[in-house]
């Protein structure tokens, strides 16, 4: 316990020996400092007992306080001394929550969620071990648990650099000389998985099957699933984007969405929608309404079938369902299947493949994505430049934007160009046979 002197008003008589119980509560809504006031002999003094992590709650404050009056009341209380330097009983639980207190303020709720779930893991494992006490081989050791608990080198990583980042403050305090959590001999070797995406074959299964798959079911059930994965195909959003997407974001006349809110201030932007994508809106706008969906201009483009929005493992469900019904036809005619994982990551992956194959220009695809960082968009178009073109009529049909010709005749060489309006492809070749039935963009 540290104890703080707070000079008093004294006068002739000094000031009944007193005392109170105070309680702090931190922003995180989960940790409460306890503290003692009492005032003996005309003095004021502040004692620190500590958090309800550390077994601290109002009755057992009560006991202490209770014990502190009794020895002041006897005249034997002596408080003692502050100590000299930091508290080398503090724990993890609460260097971690001082620095979260400060940390959470600066993110935004998707990465403050991101930040939580490393956080709990050092808390689950670490909250009740004294700050100081952490060594690199109790971080070896803590890295070994995590590992155990079947957690990916990626995972394993990121949950040491938030250790990291709290042991960092234990530093500036003076509870630790170095930081063990730094380092790279702490980190663990990760295998780079292949950043897949969908041949454009592919993507016409995918919206045929989730297409038919709607029409199979009965009206409460329909939710708009072919406009909703043509959306996140051939515009390249993050699926909160599409998810906290509103009729009122969109201009479908002139074929444009406002994201006004995103993970970077970077997703904050303008996308333009292609033809294709555009009539595929309008269509499923009109069926909405016919569904008797919420229609305001705050409502949601994709509503549920209780008008809500969708959560992200909903989303999920609904493209794994339809690239099992897409793979079921392909393997009854002895086609490549769509990869075994497909997530709404791989459609955003799968626009920008589609894009760049179109002629459009990295950078312009980057500001589409909303990428702070080139590497992503360019290490996609590193693999899109590897494959040979095809197909360059069914690509330009899907990724045609107003003001465009329509067709790739004549158009020039293939290869990337400035922006939208500046198709660079190469020959006109005749229609895919994907995408039977729809309309003509």
């Amino acid at each position: 316990m540290s104890v703080h002197n707070e000079s008093g008003t004294l006068g002739f008589m000094p000031r009944p020996r007193t005392g109170t119980i105070e309680s702090y509560e931190w922003r995180d809504g989960r940790t409460v400092t306890w503290r003692l006031r009492v005032r003996d002999r005309g003095r004021r003094y502040r004692i620190d007992l500590g958090t309800n992590h550390e077994g601290w709650n109002r009755e057992r404050a009560r006991v202490e306080l209770e014990r502190i009056m009794g020895k002041i009341e006897r005249g034997t209380w002596r408080p003692p001394r502050a100590e000299a330097g930091p508290d080398r009983s503090e724990t993890v639980h609460l260097t971690a929550s001082r620095w979260w207190q400060r940390k959470e303020g600066e993110l935004k709720p998707n990465a403050r969620a991101d930040y939580r779930w490393r956080l709990d893991y050092v808390l689950g494992d670490l909250a009740r071990e004294p700050t100081a006490d952490i060594d690199p081989k109790r971080v070896d050791e803590f890295r070994q648990t995590l590992v155990g608990r079947g957690l990916s080198p990626r995972s394993v990583n990121m949950v040491l650099g938030v250790l990291g980042q709290v042991l960092d403050d234990a530093v500036e305090y003076g509870l630790l000389d170095a930081n063990p959590a730094r380092g790279r001999r702490r980190r663990m070797r990760e295998r780079k998985a292949p950043r897949s995406f969908l041949e454009l074959d592919m993507v016409g299964d995918l919206l045929d099957a989730a297409g038919a798959w709607e029409a199979e079911l009965p009206r409460h059930q329909q939710v708009g699933r072919r406009a909703l994965l043509a959306l996140l195909c051939l515009a390249g959003p993050r699926v909160g984007e599409a998810i906290a997407a509103d009729r009122g974001d969109f201009d479908l006349a002139g074929g444009r969405w406002r994201i006004p809110e995103s993970k970077t201030d970077s997703g904050r932007r303008d996308v333009e929608l292609t033809m294709y994508l555009r009539d595929e809106l309008v269509q499923h706008v009109a069926a909405m309404e016919a569904l008797g969906r919420p229609i305001g201009a705050r409502a949601p483009l994709f509503p549920t079938s209780t008008g809500r929005r969708h959560t992200r493992g909903r989303v999920g469900s609904l493209l794994a369902g339809a690239v099992e019904r897409a793979n079921r036809k392909r393997a009854e005619d002895g086609e490549q299947l769509l990869p075994d994982r497909v997530t709404p990551h791989t459609l955003r992956r799968t626009f920008a493949s589609l894009a760049l194959a179109a002629g459009r220009n990295p950078r312009w695809v980057m500001a589409q994505l909303g990428h702070a960082d080139a590497r992503v968009t360019l290490s996609i178009y590193a693999q899109v430049v590897q494959r040979q073109a095809g197909g360059q009529a069914l690509i330009w049909r899907l990724m045609r934007f107003a003001g465009e010709p329509e067709t790739v005749d004549s158009v020039g060489s293939f290869g990337p160009t400035n922006g939208p309006t500046s198709p660079d492809l190469a020959d006109g070749a005749a229609g895919d046979s994907r995408f039977k039935g729809e309309k003509s963009a």
